[in-house]
């Protein structure tokens, strides 16, 4: 991927018809899952048909033709925030949460709250590159879910992001804590929460 997509997206990035993309291998296996990949980020649908159009001319690929299955998303960025950045041997978080029918607006409310100061704060620190939340623009998926995103670019980051939310929750008396908890079990769908975790072989982002 360094040799046939990097240089198309990098191109693209430069022409202003892609801000931010990657490719993934995945850490946390599962069975029947995910094993790696790649994403762009575009600013409009005609950037979408852009890009594809520009990876339709690649080579078929040995490393292509050994994949057994496709997956795709195509998702909708709510809320982005990063800087200009670009590296290898990262890491990409990826979650999804299932929100009660009608309660996206709440869930953003309690989002906004809580978590967005700490990864503001992730990203002025640099334990971030760049983070994101968002939602399905063609519905594969249940369209109550919501995705939070973010790059790291150091196994110590992540390990500096864990010890900023240990640390926030031992600070929060028990009323914050449980007003916190409450708020969260008010709007989302119990039980519904996952996580993948994969190494971000090469990133870039404006």
């Amino acid at each position: 991927m360094q040799r046939t997509l990097r240089p198309i997206l990098q191109r693209m990035m430069q022409e202003g018809i892609v801000f931010d993309y990657g490719s993934y291998v995945t850490i946390i296996k599962e069975d029947n899952g995910v094993t790696n990949g790649y994403w762009f980020e575009i600013p409009n649908h005609a950037g979408l048909e852009k890009v594809l159009g520009e990876l339709a001319k690649l080579p078929a690929s040995r490393f292509a033709n050994s994949a057994t299955g496709q997956h795709d998303l195509l998702l909708r960025t709510e809320l982005r925030q990063g800087k200009a950045s670009s590296g290898t041997d990262g890491y990409l978080y990826f979650n999804s949460t299932l929100i009660q029918p009608g309660k996206k607006e709440q869930w953003r409310k309690w989002w906004d709250k809580y978590q967005k100061p700490m990864y503001d704060r992730f990203l002025a620190d640099g334990l971030v590159n760049m983070y994101e939340i968002d939602s399905g623009e063609m519905h594969t998926m249940d369209p109550n879910m919501a995705y939070l995103v973010y790059v790291a670019p150091t196994a110590a980051a992540l390990d500096a992001i864990n010890d900023a939310f240990i640390k926030r929750g031992k600070s929060l008396s028990r009323d914050d804590a449980e007003e916190m908890a409450n708020g969260l079990e008010a709007v989302v769908v119990a039980g519904s929460h996952r996580d993948y975790f994969a190494r971000a072989s090469m990133y870039s982002n404006k």
